[in-house]
């Protein structure tokens, strides 16, 4: 308990020293885009892939998932646990994304997780959920789950569209929420067991698949787009 206050604390005080300087909260209408690959086309999920919590493969007309007026939609169902990205693993990174909530909402960005199974537990999350207004803390959205809180929660009211953008080199993570750095931290230097893992964070893959939870409420993305570095 008192290592997660020390980040959160810490993380706070290196934050807000950024947010203090020009060009934290970015303007989304200069945002380049150069180099990123639209990976939803709006019509189809064709690529995408559906799994339960224990690796099953679920097609995906019988997952939660389906594309919906342009966005993808997950109808809550308990069918699977996550859907995963086209092109199988990836290492370092940069993705965007929009994503809606609506009541209870709870969701999560996946990446850099080495199996279909168990995603949770194995590889890097970030965290989604109907949560506006709530004080950060180790599981608000933007949080790297149960293991480091954001700086802010700058997270819209159920209904809106939000952005977020994750940037991830090695174990060093970005989170940007709505234009707001929330989170940029080293998590290599996490060198034992911290929150629900139990291995290092430092020890997570250098590759894995990329992918959006299942969490048994409704959501939405759309504009899904991802920059692989070079």
């Amino acid at each position: 308990m008192m290592l997660k206050r020390i980040l959160c604390g810490a993380l706070a005080i290196g934050l807000m020293a950024a947010m203090a300087l020009p060009g934290v909260a970015a303007d989304g209408s200069k945002k380049s885009e150069e180099g990123f690959k639209q990976m939803f086309d709006g019509k189809t999920l064709d690529g995408w892939e559906a799994y339960t919590n224990s690796g099953e493969l679920v097609p995906l007309e019988k997952s939660a998932w389906s594309v919906k007026d342009g966005e993808i939609y997950c109808n809550g169902e308990k069918t699977d646990y996550w859907i995963i990205l086209p092109g199988g693993k990836y290492g370092d990174m940069t993705l965007r994304f929009e994503f809606k909530v609506t009541d209870h909402s709870n969701s999560g960005a996946f990446f850099k997780c080495p199996a279909h199974d168990l995603p949770a537990f194995k590889g890097y999350e970030v965290q989604i959920q109907d949560d506006h207004g709530n004080a950060p803390d180790l599981h608000v959205t933007g949080s790297i789950y149960d293991v480091l809180c954001p700086m802010r929660n700058m997270s819209k009211p159920k209904g809106e569209w939000n952005e977020m953008e994750v940037i991830n080199k090695g174990t060093r993570v970005k989170v940007k929420l709505n234009g707001f750095k929330v989170i940029d931290a080293d998590l290599g230097q996490l060198t034992e067991p911290i929150g629900k893992f139990d291995f290092p964070y430092s020890e997570l893959p250098e590759k894995g698949y990329i992918g959006f939870q299942n969490h048994g409420r409704e959501l939405w993305f759309r504009n899904v787009r991802m920059k692989v570095a070079e």
